[in-house]
Parts: C-alpha cells; sequence; structure tokens
C-alpha cells in the first residue's frame, strides 16, 4: 500500500545483523551522502530511514578506522542541522528542530571574470547542507545555513563552475564570486540554466531569460539582431506586419507591452516604421521578459513586460568591437577609469540608409524630365553608462540613452529651375527665359519628420545587510515626435506670378516623465523571499498640437488643433512573498497598489498576483496562477505600423483605465541530464474598458477633442502555449507552437457584435535551431510559420460619379476583420565565422523567397461591365499585396 505521506525514502538491509559488526572503517572525502550510507549499511546492516530531499546535494568526508557508528554519524552531520537516532535495526535522520542551532548568512555578488557583468540566474550551492541561491538581476545572491563547514559550489552553464572549498561559517559573511567563461560550451547555451530553473523551480508561468548571445544567435532581415525579433520566435508572441519588431502577445495590442531600459520605461522602441528596435544589442547584458503571470513588481500594461538591462562595463581591462554591417555600424567599448573602483561603457549604432540612397535618387531623378525627388533616412542610439564601487556594498551608476529618427522627404516640379525666389515678396520672380521654354506653374512639396526617445538615469545599490539588497533610481525620460509638412504652388505667366499657394503643418507630439523609484529584496529566511517597493511619476502628455499656415498671395490664415497639455500623477507599492513549503510545493503572492491623478481627479486600482509552483515527481512540475494589471496610458494607431505620429495620451477624468484579468496553468518536464525541457501553458484573458477609434472618427470636425474619436470597449483571449526547448550540446534550439483566440467588442463596431482581433493568429509554429559545428563555425536556422492576419474587407464597393470610376471612394461592410490572409511561412538562415581579430556573420532572411501577403488592395483590372443604357464600368477585383523577398546581408565584427 501507499505511504500516506509522501516523500518518505527507506532503504532496507536484506543481510543479517548477526554478520556485521558495529564499528565502522571507511575513508571518503567529499561524497554524496547517499552512496556513503550504501557503505554503512554494508557494514553495519541497518536500515536508514529519512525524507526525500534531506540528502539532496549533501556531501560528506568520512575518515574511521574502527570507529563505532554513533561517532561516525555525529561527525558526518556535524553542522549540517540533521540529527540521528537509532532504535532497534533502524537509523531514523531528520532535520534538527533545535532553535538553538545558529544559522549565518552568506551574500555577495556573482560576476563574470574579466568584464564584471552580472551573471543573471547562477546558482549558488552549499554541499554540506544541500541549500541553494540564485542570483538576481543585479548578480546579487544571499544564502542562508546552519553555523558550522561549508562548502559552495557556483555554477553559470557556459562557465567553469567555482569551488570555495571546506570552510568554517561562523559569522555572516560576504564572498563575491567571478566566473570565467568556459571554452568548451558554445556561447549560444550561456543562458540555459536560467531558463531551466524559471520553468522547474520558480513560480513564474511564461517567463524567459535573454542573453547578448541569445539575441545575436537569431537570423534576422539584413543581420541586424534585435531583442523584439527573438521574441517573436516564442509561442504566444506574434509579430504584427512581416519584417517588423512588434510584439502582439496572447491576444493583446502593440502599446499593452511595457519596454523598459534599466527598469525606465520608453515609450516608442522602432526605428523605420518597426524595421529595428531601439535597443542595440551591443550595449546589452541580458533581458527579462514575462508574457502570461507577473512579478507584482510590474504594472502600467495588460499584456506583456520586458526589461532590458545594460552592460555595466569591466572594472578590470578595456574591452570593445566595431561592427560594419550592410544598412548599418555599431562601436562599443568599455573599461575601467579607475581599475577595481569606476567603470564605463559605451556604444553608439548609426544606419546608413541616407548614404545608400544617394545614387539611386541621383539616378531617378536623372532619368525623370518631370520632377526631382528628394529622400533621406537615418537613425542614431547612443548608449552610456557610468559605475563607482564605493564599496563591496555601496555601488551608485549614471545611465544615458538617445535614440533619434530622422526622415526627410518631398518632390519638386523640375521646371522650378527656371525661376529665383524674390524673397521680399515671398514668391519665385521668373528668370528672363523665353516664354515658350517655362511651364506656367510648378509645385514643391517637402516633409520632415524627427522622433526618438532620451533617457537619464540615476541610481544607487546597497547591501544594507546580508539578507537585504535594494535599489534606489532616479529618472528623467522623454519622447519626442515632430513632422513639418510643406507645400508650395505656382501659377505663372510670362513674367508675372498669377497666383501663389503656400501650406505648411507643423505637428508634435512628447511625453515627459519624472521617476523617483526605490526597489528591494528581503531574504527573511531560507524558504521565504520577500520583494518590495514603491514608484513616483510625473507624466506631462502632448498627445497631438498641429499648427496648419495657409498663405495665399499675400495674405496668409493659421488655425491651430484643440488639443490640451495633460500632466498626471502617478504613485506605485508593491510587495511579493515568495514562499517554499520544502522542495514539493512554492508559492508566490504579491500585490501591486497604484494611484493615478489627473485633472483634480484620483483613480486607484489593486492588482493582486499569485502563482503557486507544485513538484509532485522528480523533474515535473505544475504550476497555476492569476495576475491582473492596469493600463492608465495607451497610444491611438491609424495603421499596423509603427509610426512616430502615433499618439500616447493618457486617460482623462471620465475615462476608466484599461484592466485585464488572466488565470494560467502550465506543466513542466525536464529530462535527468537537463538537456531537454518540455513545457504546455494554456491562459484565459478577459479585458475591460479597452480603446480604439471609431469607424468613422475621421468624419469628426477638426475642433473636436481626441476622447471625441473614439469608442470603449472590452476584450477576450485564450490559448494553449507549447515548446520543447534542448539546452546543451553542439545543436540546440527549441521548437514551439502556439493556438491562439483573440476577440474585441466595441458598441460603435460591427453592430455591437464580437469580433476576432487583427491579430488573431489562430495558429503559430516556430523552429529555431543552433549548430556549433566547430571552434570557428557556427551556423542557425528558424522557420516561422502561422495563420495569417485579419482585415477587413468591403463586401460592396462603387464610385463616386463625381470623381470618376476610378475612385473606390464607397464601400459597404458587414463584419470587421472578415478576410484572415493567406497562411504565412518563412526560413531565415545565418553563418557565423570566427577568425583571429573578430567574426563574420552571414545571414540570409527568407532564404527560399516566398514573398507573403501583407496586405490586400482595392483594384479594377483591363475588364468593363456595360450596362443596357451604354454606361460602363471598370471590374472591381481585390490584389494581394506581397512583400520582402530573400534578403542576403554580411557583415562583419571587429573585437578588441
Amino acid at each position: 500500500m501507499k505511504r500516506k505521506i509522501a516523500g518518505v525514502a527507506i532503504t532496507i538491509a536484506f543481510a543479517s545483523m548477526s554478520l556485521h559488526s558495529q564499528n565502522i572503517t571507511l575513508t571518503v572525502n567529499n561524497k554524496d551522502a547517499e552512496s556513503v550510507f550504501a557503505d554503512l549499511m554494508q557494514q553495519t546492516g541497518k536500515n536508514f530511514i529519512y525524507p526525500a530531499g534531506l540528502l539532496k546535494h549533501l556531501k560528506v568526508s568520512v575518515k574511521a578506522k574502527d570507529t563505532p557508528l554513533t561517532e561516525v554519524l555525529s561527525d558526518m552531520f556535524k553542522g549540517t542541522g540533521i540529527s540521528y537516532k537509532i532504535k532497534g535495526n533502524n537509523v531514523t535522520l531528520r532535520r534538527e528542530q533545535n532553535t538553538s542551532i545558529s544559522k549565518y548568512t552568506i551574500s555577495g555578488f556573482v560576476k563574470e571574470a574579466g568584464n564584471d557583468e552580472a551573471l543573471v540566474g547562477a546558482t549558488v550551492l552549499d554541499l554540506k547542507s544541500g541549500k541553494g541561491a540564485v542570483t538576481n538581476a543585479n548578480g546579487f545572491y544571499s544564502l542562508t545555513i546552519p553555523e558550522g563547514e561549508v562548502d559552495l559550489k557556483v555554477q553559470y552553464v557556459g562557465f567553469d563552475p567555482y569551488l570555495t572549498g571546506n570552510f568554517a561559517l561562523k559569522k555572516n559573511r560576504q564572498l563575491n564570486i567571478t566566473l570565467a567563461m568556459s571554452h568548451e560550451l558554445e556561447e549560444v547555451t550561456v543562458n540555459a540554466t536560467v531558463n531551466n530553473t524559471k520553468a522547474m523551480l520558480t513560480t513564474e508561468i511564461g517567463s524567459l531569460n535573454l542573453t547578448n548571445a541569445d539575441i545575436k544567435a537569431t537570423p534576422v532581415i539584413f543581420g541586424e539582431s534585435d531583442v523584439v525579433k527573438t521574441l517573436q520566435l516564442e509561442p504566444g508572441v506574434s509579430a504584427g506586419i512581416e519584417g517588423m519588431a512588434g510584439m502582439y502577445v496572447h491576444g493583446g495590442d502593440t502599446d499593452e507591452n511595457l519596454y523598459m531600459l534599466d527598469n525606465i520605461p520608453l515609450y516608442q522602441i522602432n526605428h523605420f516604421g518597426g524595421l529595428f528596435s531601439a535597443f542595440n544589442t551591443e550595449a546589452l547584458r541580458n533581458v527579462d521578459f514575462y508574457k502570461t503571470t507577473f512579478p507584482a513588481k510590474y504594472d502600467g500594461r495588460l499584456a506583456s513586460f520586458m526589461d532590458v538591462h545594460t552592460k555595466d562595463g569591466s572594472l578590470k581591462e578595456h574591452h570593445g568591437s566595431f561592427r560594419l554591417g550592410l544598412t548599418s555600424g555599431a562601436f562599443d567599448i568599455n573599461g575601467p577609469i579607475i581599475k577595481d573602483k569606476t567603470s564605463y561603457s559605451f556604444a553608439i549604432r548609426r544606419s546608413w540608409y541616407d548614404l545608400l540612397t544617394i545614387p539611386a535618387i541621383a539616378i531617378a531623378n536623372k532619368i525623370n524630365d518631370s520632377y526631382n525627388t528628394h529622400f533621406r533616412y537615418a537613425f542614431t542610439d547612443i548608449n552610456a553608462k557610468l559605475n563607482h564601487h564605493f564599496s563591496d556594498r555601496s555601488s551608485a551608476y549614471v545611465m544615458f540613452y538617445y535614440g533619434e529618427d530622422y526622415l526627410y522627404a518631398g518632390e519638386d516640379d523640375k521646371d522650378k529651375e527656371n525661376y529665383e525666389y524674390d524673397y521680399g515678396f515671398g514668391y519665385p520672380k521668373p528668370i528672363q527665359k523665353p516664354e515658350s521654354e517655362r511651364d506656367n506653374s510648378y509645385t514643391d512639396t517637402r516633409a520632415k519628420l524627427i522622433w526618438g526617445n532620451v533617457v537619464a538615469t540615476a541610481g544607487w545599490k546597497y547591501v544594507f545587510s546580508p539578507k537585504l539588497f535594494g535599489e534606489v533610481t532616479g529618472a528623467f525620460t522623454r519622447y519626442f515626435s515632430s513632422l513639418r509638412n510643406h507645400k508650395e504652388d505656382y501659377d505663372i505667366t510670362g513674367d508675372n506670378v498669377n497666383s501663389f499657394t503656400k501650406t505648411t503643418y507643423n505637428h508634435k507630439n512628447n511625453i515627459n516623465d519624472v521617476i523617483l523609484r526605490a526597489d528591494f529584496n528581503c531574504l527573511l529566511t531560507p524558504e521565504n523571499k520577500l520583494d518590495f517597493g514603491a514608484s513616483y511619476t510625473h507624466h506631462s502628455f502632448l498627445p497631438s498640437r498641429g499648427v496648419h499656415t495657409l498663405t495665399k498671395d499675400n495674405e496668409w490664415i493659421k488655425a491651430y488643433d484643440n488639443v490640451p497639455h495633460y500632466h498626471a500623477n502617478e504613485v506605485n507599492f508593491y510587495l511579493s512573498d515568495d514562499y517554499s513549503l520544502g522542495n514539493w510545493l512554492r508559492a508566490d503572492a504579491g500585490l501591486h497598489y497604484s494611484i493615478f491623478n489627473i485633472g483634480g481627479k484620483t483613480k486607484s486600482n489593486l492588482s493582486p498576483r499569485i502563482s503557486i509552483r507544485v513538484t509532485p515527481l522528480h523533474n515535473f512540475a505544475l504550476k497555476a496562477g492569476y495576475s491582473k494589471s492596469v493600463q492608465y496610458v495607451h497610444q491611438l494607431a491609424e495603421s499596423s505600423i509603427s509610426l512616430p505620429t502615433d499618439q500616447w495620451i493618457p486617460i482623462t477624468c471620465d475615462q476608466k483605465p484599461q484592466t485585464a484579468d488572466k488565470i494560467a496553468l502550465g506543466a513542466y518536464w525536464s529530462t535527468p541530464d537537463r538537456q531537454y525541457t518540455f513545457s504546455i501553458e494554456g491562459y484565459y484573458k478577459w479585458m475591460h474598458n479597452l480603446v480604439d477609434y471609431t469607424d468613422d472618427y475621421y468624419l469628426t470636425p477638426p475642433s473636436s477633442t481626441w476622447t471625441e474619436k473614439l469608442g470603449i470597449g472590452e476584450g477576450k483571449s485564450k490559448g494553449i502555449d507549447f515548446k520543447v526547448t534542448k539546452e546543451f550540446g553542439n545543436i540546440t534550439g527549441h521548437i514551439a507552437y502556439s493556438l491562439l483566440w483573440a476577440d474585441r467588442r466595441f458598441p460603435e463596431k460591427n453592430k455591437g457584435e464580437w469580433y476576432p482581433a487583427r491579430f488573431d493568429n489562430r495558429h503559430k509554429i516556430n523552429v529555431a535551431l543552433s549548430w556549433k559545428i566547430n571552434d570557428k563555425w557556427d551556423v542557425g536556422a528558424s522557420w516561422t510559420g502561422m495563420s495569417g492576419n485579419r482585415i477587413t474587407l468591403p463586401l460592396q464597393c462603387w464610385s463616386d460619379p463625381l470623381l470618376g470610376p476610378w475612385h473606390f471612394d464607397m464601400d459597404y461592410q458587414e463584419t470587421t476583420n472578415n478576410y484572415r490572409l493567406p497562411f504565412y511561412h518563412r526560413l531565415d538562415l545565418s553563418a557565423t565565422r570566427k577568425t583571429k581579430r573578430g567574426y563574420w556573420t552571414f545571414s540570409v532572411y527568407n532564404a527560399y523567397s516566398y514573398m507573403n501577403v501583407i496586405a490586400v488592395r482595392r483594384d479594377s483590372d483591363t475588364g468593363y461591365y456595360i450596362y443596357p443604357s451604354g454606361d460602363y464600368n471598370p471590374n472591381n477585383v481585390f490584389q494581394h499585396v506581397r512583400a520582402i523577398p530573400i534578403i542576403p546581408s554580411v557583415s562583419y565584427t571587429w573585437l578588441f
């Protein structure tokens, strides 16, 4: 019969006691306790009874010659907190309950040798007691164990393990550890332990940690490694439009993801309409991503949270790299200013699309006799960080980020060359040329768009005690966007200017945040960890302010958009308790309380979080979780491409914040050697107070406020994420599948009925593999296949007779998002060739050059429908729009 109390292991000696001696002769050094008991059983014939897991990871040393069993056991368990009792033929072991046994805490930081970067998720294990700890986002660990002999083993996959050897623990001790990278494992698997630990040991569902090497191993368009495009290969994460760095997580929209740079939010993270993200891989250390259950620390978005940690810089020596690619270049350098005290890190990335397009535009303008084309685009990212260590317990840093996109485009008639400006009157005066050689009119159109982010942060980290770690941060973050549109029209006869019209439009959109926050980690007991903190943010929103200027001959008119400037104050508090009941049960419960004040009115919300992990069998875990999240700001987008004209706006006095409730279940299994991890996660999410444009928002008068253009609705999503990961060996990677339903309902849309969301990608498959061929060559491949995006197609289209038969300005539709685009699939390849001074990276995007359908456009074919009256109309048709063929790329990175 099965015993009612689970987890009890009994070892029975079948030999007769009479054949064995009660004295022990045995010599072992740092050997597993369970294997030592096998020798003791042979010599004594005793049965050893103890709870499962009591001796896990416990190493013992014995040096005995004809020594009584009691003395051997006492010596073995000295300082471990384990006691024994001999009764008849049984030896019973148990955890010592005597509170008089002193416990002390070993704490410190685990960093990478050579550059002193924190190793997140490194394990620190005491081989004597079997107790362990995992480093946090700053590389800090805290381990409380009984007084006595200690033997620590520190591990991080991809690095050589560190063994302290035996030492006596008689008081609290700070121990900082550096690990050297192993040459026996490839960089791609450096982070394996972190994610395996997240899956098997923590309560987190749907969390992931990525290193710099993980991101660089992903094949992407133009060879530009990108953290967002790496995350697009995860189950439950959709990319949106092909090639773009968008994220639609578990049926959410792009504005429902919170992107953070060193714990500070960013509002605009895309370059070139989303083709690249603003995160320069060369400046990154690692990334934390949460998509299903959320730590209590995070709130403010409904779908996911991504925290990007930048490099601190080496305290020992200078390192750097220079990358030269087809579309951009990057440079980074880091090192000590004062050795072992002060370090710096600097990285810059710039595209050169502006340089690449100069020849093409010059050729086009040479060929075209009618007009000149003007175009220039470039983006720039700058990351800088300065760290100073006052002591082993105290350090401070300042971080700066600047990202900018610059776009300039326009056209002008070539006949403009016949005229020169008379700046006194503001319109051109004709150059004296024969009238037959002059045109009587011309147009000049120009547009300039600049957008980006600025972040400035200062922080202080302090180890208050061996059990308490804290970080205080102050920051300023700014998102800015400016558009200037300029158009001139001239009508000229001979030497006279008959009319001159000039139209300009200046548009501004910006957000300024001032942030102060404090975060703390406290190890109350070895089984109980507390995270708590608070933050204050002052928001300043200018959602969209435009100035229209019309100049007609010598008269002008100005019109201003009716958009107010908003100021808001936000306060957040959080508390979470991570508690373990033995090895088989662990729970993490927390609360996040937020207060948002705007326009003299205050709104508050409480977001509870709870997740539970049960381990009924070794290497098998079951999890369940619930999370509520609240969002006070949202983005209004008029297209599926990320544009700087998209507006971030706060809730106003008469609006409620967006909320989402999510429940999730997960099951995880890992092979005994931890090479493979299998996971399946299911979730259901319901959302309220969602915001979107109404179908007829463009008909509202220009003087209307933006709130009059919006509808308030609800949403729901559900799905299953399945993933198999291989984390060790020359071949690594994962296979993932997700099943998703995502729906929306707005009273002003689809007759108030439920309809599928645009990125309701029902089925999604991802395969990502990396193969380390030898010390010089690494190759990678990723394949993506998913159900197409949803779009709305009209059932009827007709032309306005006043505008001609080629205009489809009138249409009729019954349902929203009634058409699904064809199945999407793509294969990307990459190869890395290491050299003495650096490495070459070759990549092929869309290797078999299947041009996927990204949209549908309305057009007419060559035929006509002739009515009995003799009138005719063209045959209207829908045509698939395909884009992005095969794109090869190459880059070289020089390391120094």
